[in-house]
């Protein structure tokens, strides 16, 4: 038995308890972990709590240096491949700034525009609750489409798609092509006050309920959690990141697949000053919060040995059907000493670029400091697979139709839609960045392509010169 080291589970918060969700989910709790697996989870659960204290107090002492950096011209002289260093620390820690995508002079060009458009359609502005501080409603104005299609961009999403994999050549997903997703602005003032806290996007409970989801974790809920590999896709493909949609956009629900979410920074920057904080321990972080239902009762001597595995009641902390995982707490997630080893990102310039693992957990800063504004043009990595073809669609139409794309069009008022003007025009739109916007079919001739990379890129031009696509004849299940 593992020797217990009592300090690990006396950190000071008060106990509360979570409360239940339907009974159902008590069922689906019995269905995770397989009955011969009992032992192994707990065992591992005690493995993993040593190991998130140890790694917990390597974050706090190291603090913004945790979050590895690399300069642009570096991996475009490796062959446009991340140097092997940063590609370990990134898989590891699952957060990277790449210092120097564009050069300022664009980016300053682009931020004049984008300010004196939002400062002329004033029924763009507006945000979705919770406010991290000054979203804008804009997504194809001229800057923002230059942006998503300029090469640089283009290229470092090609990069950082390769750090994923797939076991089976057959797996419907083309990791060297991207779709773009349309997402905001910000623009963050000095003193404005964020409410954004700590959350991970890609769904709640979906990581639980849905099969395929669920398959992802699949190490982690047999007693291995050392062995899961967060950068392996095959069945996170075909998973359901939104069981309860409703027809409304709720807060860090996306109706699309991104591997990472990323934003360019607009604005020079210090750490703290308004930007982003970010949990950086992929690994044992997801595993606790993917365990921590069946472990969420801490016991009241402190000892690891005393903990129960409880796969009957219907409790999952944090995770409410049909909204994002908005609620990692330190009341629920004490081991993950929220409050000191979620750390805020180096400090960025202008032409920077931060991306993060979907399963990083992440914030914005509660306070900005500084002095001028924080601004951000938010862009992840959104590799073709099923889910992204009807990204794929969504996009082509809301661009030809110069109006918000679907996520976001349900914020509008009936009069703002009447009015929108989203700046589209396809002549700001160059390269690979025409196929990303469905406007230009894919190559599947092109050398080198897996059978499963051909054939979704088969499926999304047929879905693309259709206008419909139905996802249900090609899905797989885990």
């Amino acid at each position: 038995m593992l020797q217990t080291d009592t300090t690990i589970n006396t950190l000071k918060y008060n106990a509360v308890v979570p409360p239940d969700l339907e009974a159902r989910f008590g069922e689906l709790k019995k269905k995770i972990i397989d009955p011969k697996n009992h032992v192994a989870v707990k065992e591992s659960w005690k493995r993993l709590l040593v190991a998130l204290k140890k790694l917990n107090q390597e974050i706090i002492a190291a603090g913004s240096s945790c979050i590895p950096t690399v300069q642009w011209l570096e991996i475009v002289s490796n062959d446009n491949r991340l140097p092997n260093e940063q590609a370990r620390l990134f898989q590891e820690r699952g957060a990277i700034m790449v210092k120097g995508v564009i050069p300022t002079d664009q980016i300053d060009s682009w931020f004049s525009d984008l300010e004196s458009f939002c400062k002329e359609h004033p029924e763009t502005s507006g945000y979705t609750y919770p406010n991290p501080a000054s979203w804008y409603n804009v997504f194809w104005t001229k800057p923002q489409t230059e942006a998503r299609s300029h090469p640089n961009i283009c290229q470092m999403m090609k990069t950082f798609g390769s750090q994923f994999y797939v076991e089976d050549e057959e797996t419907l997903i083309d990791l060297s092509s991207q779709i773009v997703y349309g997402d905001r602005i910000r623009i963050r003032q000095p003193g404005a006050v964020a409410t954004l806290k700590t959350h991970l996007d890609s769904g709640s409970i979906e990581r639980w309920e849905d099969d395929n989801y669920r398959h992802v974790y699949k190490e982690i809920f047999e007693g291995n959690w050392e062995v899961w590999d967060p950068f392996k896709l095959d069945s996170r493909v075909y998973a359901h990141e939104d069981l309860y949609p409703d027809g409304t956009h709720r807060a860090t629900v996306c109706s699309s697949f991104r591997t990472l979410q990323g934003w360019l920074a607009l604005s020079d920057n210090k750490t703290g000053e308004g930007t982003l904080r970010v949990l950086p321990s992929l690994k044992t972080t997801m595993a606790y919060i993917m365990l921590r239902p069946f472990f969420w009762e801490d016991p009241a001597s402190g000892l690891l040995d005393d903990y129960e595995l409880d796969v009957e009641s219907p409790k999952f902390p944090g995770a409410v059907p049909s909204l994002g995982q908005l609620f990692i707490s330190p009341e629920y997630y004490r081991h993950l000493e929220l409050e000191t080893a979620v750390v805020g990102i180096p400090d960025v310039h202008r032409g920077d670029f931060i991306l993060w693992h979907a399963d990083v957990a992440h914030e914005v800063d509660r306070e900005h400091n500084g002095s001028s504004h924080s601004s951000v043009f938010y862009y992840g990595q959104t590799p073709l697979c099923l889910t992204n073809i009807k990204t794929l669609l969504d996009t082509k139409e809301s661009f030809e139709k110069n109006c918000s794309p679907a996520d976001f069009y349900t914020q509008l008022s009936e009069e703002d839609k009447a009015k929108e003007d989203q700046g589209a025009d396809v002549r700001d739109i160059s390269g690979a960045g025409l196929e990303a916007m469905g406007l230009k079919p894919f190559d599947v001739n092109e050398p080198g392509l897996t059978s499963g990379q051909r054939k979704i890129r088969e499926i999304a031009n047929r879905a693309v010169f259709e206008g419909k696509f139905d996802a249900a004849p090609f899905h797989k299940k885990f």
